[in-house]
């Protein structure tokens, strides 16, 4: 027994330490978030008025042009960095080096490919400039996103909160003098290279610092790491796909074109709820790819302890939003976008799916099963598409107004569900728990509970939010939801977060 005990001790160290450091990762880290997510918010709300419909939709072309071309920048090997990175330290200088290279000559591809499609297709000279600044723009911002999942596999990420930040507030300030000079596209563009240039002018030497990060080209390695990548670069197409074909389907199938309107601003109000999906692979991926790497049922008992921990953080955000879905579109939108309000209310509570699924196709990629996560994502975009001919027409009958907008965030939340269920099924062992399924049947039926007493409370108008949440509050404590005990090993974790980890 004692021996046994003594055998523990050091396992459960490391455990307490590396999640205390990946807590304080998470609270750096998502701090910069909110920061960032506010002055972009903030930003891009005053960017339609200054422009005009024409302006705003060639600026809008111009940028969303680019992003689609630079996504295959990403080639995947994020993931596999942060994978491997975080139990491997030394091999991300084997590899950065390597993909920037290989990026940038990529990059010099996608560019001519781009100014032949523009000029072709008889693309003013304002536009293909404009286009070419967010091109050099996410060539950047692949950069700084590599070096930065290098960084969060080290305790030391305050540069890359920092740098977040100091982007963000640049980007927000240049674009709104821009818009009040009347600046060409191209010069509105500007602020995010310039954000960009500034973020890997910080990174860089950070990197160094905290991960003595090299930067050589190691043809061999990189090679390695682009063929272990293809799952998770095929994957990442597959969500980009996914992330967009509601809008795409929508367009085709409404019969008023103003659903299409309504349901572009429920995403941009339920995307909200996403504000936490970057930490998972910048702080999580790395904890986890450090308790599987000991073994496969350390890996899945911190899994199952994280998982836990983000669905009573998620599910209280969701609900909520859901519950003030008039109130939040009335506010943003106006009284216009009214008959959207059903559709944000059944969309936010998908995120709840989202992030468990995102959690347990981290943990399906550690134990590598990339391959089965990617299949099922590119299922997914069949799944939608499939659900949207069915429900958007379905619900325009049964609703009316705002019907369809409704009917294709209700394809979302289905076609997620069947992504949870086929995630649970990608592994030897069920991965949740006992004391998962206990918080998140609670989690669920607290959170009905909440929505069914808010329907009741419509007649206080907005102030029924403040008493929706303080109702959840009181009764999460109370059905053990949250418990004192945790909170208080969450705060001594933190406390500790200072301390290095042994070495490995």
């Amino acid at each position: 027994m004692g021996t046994s005990t003594a055998a523990k001790l050091p396992v459960e160290s490391v455990r307490a330490r590396e999640t205390a450091i990946a807590l304080g990762n998470g609270i750096k880290m998502g701090a910069s978030l909110v920061v960032t997510w506010s002055v972009a918010i903030i930003v891009k709300l005053q960017v339609p008025a200054h422009l005009g419909p024409v302006r705003q939709g060639h600026f809008g072309f111009a940028e969303s042009f680019a992003a689609m071309f630079f996504a295959t920048l990403g080639l995947g090997v994020d993931t596999y960095i942060a994978k491997e990175v975080a139990v491997r330290p030394k091999h991300a200088s084997d590899l950065v080096g390597g993909v920037f290279a290989l990026r940038v000559v990529i990059s010099f591809f996608l560019l001519a490919i781009m100014a032949v499609v523009l000029w072709a297709t008889g693309r003013s000279t304002e536009i293909q400039l404009a286009v070419l600044v967010f091109g050099v723009a996410n060539l950047l911002t692949a950069i700084n996103g590599t070096l930065g999942v290098v960084l969060n596999t080290t305790p030391r990420v305050a540069a890359a909160a920092a740098s977040n930040i100091s982007a963000k507030v640049l980007w927000g300030l240049g674009l709104l003098v821009a818009l009040h000079f009347d600046a060409p596209l191209a010069v509105l563009a500007l602020p995010m290279l310039v954000g960009e240039i500034l973020r890997v002018s910080v990174m860089i030497p950070a990197t160094r610092r905290a991960a003595d990060l090299q930067f050589r080209i190691d043809p061999p390695a990189v090679r390695v790491a682009l063929f272990e990548s293809v799952p998770f670069f095929v994957n990442s197409l597959a969500l980009g796909v996914l992330s967009s074909l509601g809008m795409s389907v929508l367009e085709f199938v409404r019969v008023d074109e103003r659903e299409v309107g309504w349901f572009a601003s429920v995403q941009n109000l339920a995307y909200l709820c996403v504000l936490l999906t970057p930490l998972l692979g910048w702080v999580v991926m790395p904890l986890l790819s450090r308790a599987f790497a000991r073994s496969e049922d350390e890996g899945l008992l911190v899994f199952r302890r994280a998982l836990e921990g983000l669905v009573v953080t998620i599910v209280p955000m969701t609900v909520l939003i859901s519950a003030g879905s008039d109130v939040l579109i009335r506010a943003a939108f106006g009284p216009r976008y009214a008959p959207a309000a059903l559709g944000l209310s059944i969309l936010s509570l998908v995120f709840v799916m989202t992030y468990m699924n995102t959690m347990l196709a981290m943990a399906l990629i550690i134990m590598k099963r990339g391959w089965s996560v990617t299949f099922i994502s590119i299922t997914a975009v069949f799944i939608t598409a499939s659900l949207m001919l069915v429900l958007v027409p379905l619900g325009r009958r049964l609703v009316g107004e705002g019907g369809e907008c409704a009917g294709a965030s209700a394809s979302v939340i289905l076609s997620e569900a069947c992504v949870l269920v086929a995630m649970l099924t990608r592994f030897r062992r069920f991965p949740l728990d006992s004391r998962n399924l206990r918080v998140l049947a609670k989690s669920v039926a607290l959170g009905l509970v909440i929505l069914l007493l808010d329907h009741q409370l419509r007649q206080f108008g907005p102030v029924r939010l403040a008493l929706d949440a303080a109702l959840y509050v009181a009764l999460a404590f109370a059905i053990g939801v949250v418990r004192f005990s945790e909170l208080g090993r969450l705060l001594a974790l933190l406390r500790s977060r200072g301390r290095e980890l042994p070495v490995r």
